[in-house]
């Protein structure tokens, strides 16, 4: 196949230009299919056309592969790795080479994988469900796109044979990745730790007194859980900003990978206020746990810090998020549907994604948290109390009632469903 010229991606979901162009300068020895190989890839490297197939990507993955649905960070990886992989595979297909190389992210998917201790057949259900949907994907759009339905079977035989050698040498090669990180943590302390860490939360190991040995750290004493992740690209030490979150005097601290960018940790002896996230990388953000001893306060608290860090990640909350400020939140949300419905039905008014809205609900939120003081709410936002008072006044004239009284619950409620702990300042 000819090799795409860039002149194209400025085309792209311009239908009627990129047909022009197609038949003003394609070479004569592709075919119309070929032809049309290439005009429905270009559209589909548009960014909101990536992002669909993604998405399909990524639900019909954790619907067939179990071990994807309880664990979010390898779901995070998951996605990586298909963003990468979808925009590498569509690239191929229109080029000339012939060398498949998987992105860094699919690498990333596969160590992780291998670091949970999760059988290769993971990572190869993985890929096979994301074929089945890109054969689904392809039948679709070659079908609504191409007038005449003789061309379909040709473009499609062309898009999948392509796609199924990308797969499978993807795969081949992933595999080595996943053999070679599970060597290397057969053979190394981090694998102890890990199966450790994996024994006593899934309930396997139930023995604090041997937990601490195999671990060397006081599982019997109180302590507290945290996750610390990262959204950005660039790569982070998260073991080193753990240790620089907990202070030297705390009882321990344990640390074990949990994805590519996130990390389990638990601090011996600690309240969860002590743990604070870091200034300094900007990307990175901490859910903390309550407090939990023996191998139950160990889980619990493990638990509560990624309950936290779904909230986190589902409002964009403070770069450090405590499940004891968000539970109520994450309790709700368990029916996010219903508790959607109830969010904009208490809201209406001062529900939309604007400045304004935002504004007016973080300071009536503080407004309500505080008691309805004018004083505190102003000290905790960084603003002149007559500021909340205006905000105050403003949200209950467009809400169309006052804030306090019977309703005063359910504004709250619905306050921490649609944006759970708001920052301190304004």
């Amino acid at each position: 196949m000819a090799q795409q010229d860039p002149t194209v991606l400025g085309l792209v979901g311009q239908h009627r230009p990129l047909l022009l162009y197609w038949e003003d300068n394609m070479t004569p020895e592709l075919d119309d299919a070929d032809r049309w190989v290439h005009i429905l890839v270009t559209e589909t490297l548009a960014d909101d056309a990536v992002a669909a197939v993604v998405a399909r990507f990524d639900a019909a993955i954790a619907a067939d592969v179990a071990a994807l649905t309880v664990d979010r960070e390898l779901r995070r990886d998951l996605h990586a790795s298909n963003v990468a992989q979808a925009r590498a595979l569509l690239g191929w297909i229109v080029s000339d080479s012939d060398e498949v190389t998987p992105p860094p992210a699919a690498h990333e998917l596969a160590r992780t994988v291998a670091r949970r201790g999760l059988p290769l057949k993971v990572l190869m259900q993985i890929y096979r469900a994301g074929q089945t949907v890109l054969v689904r994907h392809v039948a679709e759009v070659a079908a609504e796109r191409v007038q005449d339905p003789n061309l379909v079977p040709g473009i499609q035989i062309r898009l999948l044979e392509r796609a199924s050698r990308w797969i499978s040498v993807s795969l081949e090669i992933l595999t080595d990745t996943y053999a070679e990180q599970r060597e290397r943590d057969l053979r190394g302390d981090v694998a102890r730790r890990v199966e450790t860490v994996r024994d006593l939360l899934s309930g396997e190991l139930d023995d604090a007194e041997v937990a601490s040995r195999r671990l060397s750290h006081p599982i019997g004493t109180e302590h507290v859980a945290f996750v610390l992740w990262t959204d950005g690209t660039e790569p982070v030490d998260l073991d080193a900003v753990a240790r620089r979150i907990v202070p030297p005097d705390a009882g321990g601290l344990l640390t074990t990978p949990a994805g590519s960018r996130a990390l389990w940790g638990w601090a011996s002896g600690r309240s969860p206020e002590v743990l604070d996230a870091p200034s300094s990388p900007g990307s990175v953000r901490l859910a903390v746990g309550e407090p939990g001893a023996g191998t139950d306060g160990f889980r619990r608290s493990h638990l509560d810090a990624v309950a936290a860090q779904s909230v986190s990640e589902t409002t964009g909350a403070n770069p450090t998020v405590r499940y004891r400020d968000v539970e109520i939140t994450y309790l709700l949300r368990g029916h996010r549907r219903a508790a959607d419905e109830f969010a904009a039905r208490h809201l209406a008014g001062i529900d939309g994604d604007d400045p304004v809205a935002l504004r007016v609900r973080r300071t009536l939120s503080a407004y309500l948290r505080h008691d309805r003081s004018l004083d505190a709410a102003a000290r905790e936002l960084g603003v002149h109390r007559n500021t909340v008072r205006y905000r105050v006044q403003r949200a209950e004239s467009l809400l169309g009632r006052p804030v306090g009284g019977p309703c005063r619950l359910a504004v709250e409620l619905a306050l921490l469903v649609r944006d759970g702990t708001p920052p301190k300042r304004t």
